[in-house]
């Protein structure tokens, strides 16, 4: 009787083992960082426009380089999408969250009808510290290459600080909305163009310097 109950506790204790190992994500490899590149807009949503230049093709572009050299550091990446297709809001933040991506990151171009410029990162209003900071990570990163005014990391959403950026408040891990640059400012352009490679390693090492 007593080498039954031996038996039982072991066969409990190994099952209860595997199954916490299981969901720590040991046999699966979800304990490994994963990073959801967003390009934004795409297809026929073409985002901010300025003379013949669409945002979708700058974010596409950035977005993709910027994955590159995250897989080059050992960084497992995934996109939202890899060409000029429309991919709904909804659907990319639902992607990140089935794949359980350590971080989000959407890559965007900003506009306005003032001659404006700089980066600006947006983050949920309701954001904790840590997701502030990876925001800040990646800005700091950018900085140091320089983009002229950097105007700081925000909370919630252009205009109204109450609402946030779908890709935010929809994904279920700390993201962040980088506007790199005016699209409607030729300076920026002119920048954006010129140091690419260097503002594409500076947002990859703003996220893998977040994951340590």
């Amino acid at each position: 009787m007593r080498k039954k109950l031996k038996i039982i506790l072991l066969v409990f204790t190994a099952a209860l083992t595997v199954f916490v190992m299981w969901q720590f994500g040991v046999f699966s490899g979800t304990d490994q960082p994963k990073v959801c590149l967003d390009a934004g807009h795409g297809g026929s949503d073409v985002g901010a426009e300025y003379n013949g230049r669409y945002e979708k093709d700058d974010n596409l572009k950035l977005t993709l380089a910027v994955g590159e050299i995250l897989k080059d550091n050992g960084i497992k990446v995934i996109h939202t999408r890899k060409d000029d297709k429309f991919v709904e809001l909804e659907e990319r933040a639902a992607y990140a969250n089935k794949k359980k991506a350590t971080f989000f990151v959407s890559i965007h171009r900003n506009s306005a009808e003032a001659q404006v410029s700089g980066v600006e990162i947006w983050i949920e209003n309701t954001a904790p510290v840590y997701e502030e900071k990876m925001a800040k990570n990646i800005l700091g990163k950018i900085d140091e290459v320089g983009y002229g005014n950097s105007r700081g990391v925000k909370r919630g959403y252009q205009g109204d600080t109450s609402l946030n950026y779908l890709v935010n408040s929809a994904t279920d891990m700390p993201s962040c909305l980088v506007e790199m640059g005016f699209i409607t400012t030729e300076k920026d352009n002119e920048l954006f163009d010129e140091n690419f490679d260097e503002y594409a390693r500076a947002i990859a090492e703003g996220i893998m310097e977040s994951l340590k």
